[in-house]
C-alpha cells in the first residue's frame, strides 16, 4: 500500500494506492483532478510494480505545487524484506 499526504494551498490531501485501487481524499475537486492527472501520467512512465512508485509519485506531485508531508510505501518495504543479500 502506498500512502501520500500532501498539502496544496494549505489543504491536506490524502492519496492512497492499495492493490491497484487509487483514491484521493480532498475537499477541493480541482486538487483531486490534478492528483488524478499526475497519477495517470506517472503510471505511463513508471508503474507501481516497478517499486519506489510512492516516492516517484510524490516527486511528480511536488512539481505541480504540492508540499509533500509524508510518504509511506509498504510495497517498497515488503520488497526489501523479501530480498536476498
Amino acid at each position: 500500500m502506498i500512502k501520500i499526504l500532501a498539502s496544496f494551498i494549505d489543504e491536506e490531501t490524502s492519496i492512497t494506492i492499495d492493490d491497484g485501487t487509487f483514491s484521493v481524499d480532498s475537499k477541493y475537486k480541482n486538487i483531486a483532478d490534478i492528483v488524478k492527472f499526475v497519477y495517470t501520467q506517472a503510471r505511463k512512465s513508471y508503474g507501481p510494480s516497478d517499486g519506489f512508485f510512492g516516492k516517484y509519485l510524490a516527486t511528480q506531485l511536488s512539481e505541480y505545487g504540492a508540499k509533500i508531508l509524508e510518504v509511506s510505501d509498504t510495497e517498497e518495504e515488503e520488497e526489501k524484506e523479501g530480498a536476498i543479500y
